[in-house]
């Protein structure tokens, strides 16, 4: 159970960071750059709004206010298409000017997680948690 707490410790004081650092350079949250990202890998650059709701683990509401957010930003980072199989879906695409915005916020975020992330500590704290697992299957 240390493990575990020790872990999500971690996670929690990373993602703060992350957060401060994204919106202290690009003016973005941590949810707004997932967003971004998964679009960024999607086959077309375009995933489907239910689909990114998972992805990013947010609720039907929450991402549709989000993408409605990073619109309302008049940035150009994103845009909205209807899917034309299914009248009721609604697409969401990365625009060449969001594919900008996402390589800079990565760079930070890769910066960030190397700063953040305590190697050994965390490479310890994964591996008692194997162990502990692997134990309990072969009780």
């Amino acid at each position: 159970m240390a493990g575990w707490l020790a872990l999500t410790h971690i996670q929690s004081n990373t993602a703060g960071k992350l957060e401060q650092a994204l919106q202290e350079r690009h003016r973005m949250s941590l949810k707004e750059f997932y967003l971004l990202l998964f679009l960024s890998e999607a086959p077309g650059k375009k995933l489907r709004l239910q689909q990114l709701e998972s992805m990013v683990g947010l609720s039907q509401s929450a991402m549709s206010r989000l993408v409605s957010r990073f619109e309302a930003k008049g940035c150009g980072a994103l845009k909205r298409h209807i899917c034309e199989e299914d009248r009721r879906s609604v697409y969401t695409s990365l625009t060449s000017i969001g594919q900008e915005k996402v390589d800079r916020a990565y760079t930070t975020v890769q910066s960030v997680l190397l700063d953040a992330l305590p190697g050994r500590e965390l490479e310890n704290l994964l591996n008692q948690l194997l162990e502990a697992k692997g134990s309990s299957a072969d009780s």
